[in-house]
């Protein structure tokens, strides 16, 4: 199989950006297939690209190198590293990315440091193409991890949003919004139990299994391909129908309460 290079970033499909790193990532690797699973991630939130990271590798081969460019601090004193977690690696800044991956993932890291494997010049502003798209690059073409640079350490790690049980409630949050208008909350599938009602702005939602079990129109909450609750609307956008959107709680009630 040849190398697989994987990207996820927030800079969206208007500007160049993207296309400029894949050039840079073809003229170091040229036999690696490279795969866009997002540049949608929210300009700089990096609660979604750490999410959304979080929610991707696990369907993609052993080997594959993710690069996942949300870079709010380019230019700054942040680091840039590459990582090992499990048979997968991953080049990006040390900004908190990869914490959803760390919780349930072991490995190791190095800071991308060394020159050789960046182009010359590098900017102030486009560490994506300057460090990380060559870095990517050179780890798809076999380069050992530890030639890139020193052990990271200890890596920086994001408050992610979490659920929390207070007697016969579960209670969250909506961590993002997906492009149908679904509300994607911070309470896992584990958390939930058969017969539960959710709560989110005064209205209360029957858990069911699929949208196809309500009417069109209906509001709904449901364990959706995440793995998390989700709250939608049949047919519709749950963020426009609700009203509701990114940080309002969300609160799961068990049967009998």
């Amino acid at each position: 199989m040849p190398p697989l290079i994987a990207v996820l970033t927030d800079f969206g499909s208007r500007d160049p950006y993207v296309g400029i790193m894949k050039g840079v990532m073809a003229g170091i690797a040229p036999d690696a297939t490279v795969i866009d699973i997002s540049h949608g991630v929210p300009p700089q939130d990096l609660v979604v690209g750490a999410l959304w990271l979080d929610g991707a590798v696990d369907w993609f081969p052993p080997h594959t190198v993710f690069l996942v460019v949300v870079d709010p601090g380019v230019g700054s004193a942040r680091r840039v590293v590459a990582s090992e977690l499990g048979s997968q690696r991953f080049v990006c800044p040390d900004n908190g990315l990869l914490t959803a991956l760390l919780q349930r993932r072991q490995g190791r890291a190095v800071v991308a440091s060394d020159p050789r494997f960046h182009l010359p010049g590098v900017s102030h502003t486009f560490h994506g193409r300057d460090i990380m798209a060559p870095v990517a690059a050179h780890l798809a073409a076999g380069l050992p991890l530890e030639q890139l640079g020193p052990p990271a350490g200890d890596l920086k790690l994001l408050d992610l949003p979490r659920a929390r049980r207070a007697l016969d409630l579960v209670v969250g949050e909506v961590v993002y919004l997906d492009h149908f208008g679904n509300l994607i909350t911070s309470i896992p599938a584990s958390d939930l139990e058969p017969g539960m009602t959710v709560e989110l702005g005064g209205q209360r939602l029957p858990l069911v299994r699929t949208y196809a079990d309500v009417e069109p129109g209906e509001p709904l909450a449901l364990v959706g391909s995440t793995g998390r609750l989700e709250i939608s609307v049949r047919d519709g956008s749950a963020a426009e129908c609700l009203d509701c959107g990114v940080g309002d709680a969300v609160i799961a009630v068990e049967a009998h309460a």
